[in-house]
């Protein structure tokens, strides 16, 4: 197994979930905006939501980007171990990489869209 095999995996959109986590844990978007931070309609609804969209976001994705790293590892080491056919070896983590970015996406929206919804009352939400 080549070194670079290692970092092809879902351990690299770990790697850009932490980026960004601590990016804009460090630079958190001051204002509500359309270029940076959590944009969704629930949390540009005002200052209060967009505050605390953004600072439950950045840390799930610093959360997710740890855990895609260690899983990542774990599945490459995996995929490695199995003998199978170069092609369905290519295509299978074509296939977990594009999951690991997709899934946790979605999984933070959902967690920060129900962390919303609990936050803030309809009142205050609204």
């Amino acid at each position: 197994m080549h070194w670079i095999e290692w970092f092809i995996g879902p351990q690299l959109i770990g790697v850009v979930f932490l980026l960004a986590g601590f990016i804009q844990k460090k630079y958190p978007p001051k204002k509500i905006n359309n270029y940076y931070g959590y944009r969704m309609p629930s949390a540009m609804k005002n200052q209060e939501t967009w505050d605390e969209a953004n600072r439950f976001s950045t840390a799930y994705m610093i959360k997710a980007g740890m855990v895609l790293i260690v899983t990542g590892f774990l599945v490459t080491l995996l995929l490695y171990c199995i003998p199978m056919p170069q092609k369905f070896k290519a295509v299978t983590l074509f296939l977990v990489i594009l999951a690991a970015g997709m899934g946790s996406a979605i999984s933070m929206i959902m967690a920060t869209e129900k962390h919303l919804s609990k936050t803030f009352d309809d009142r205050k939400y609204q």
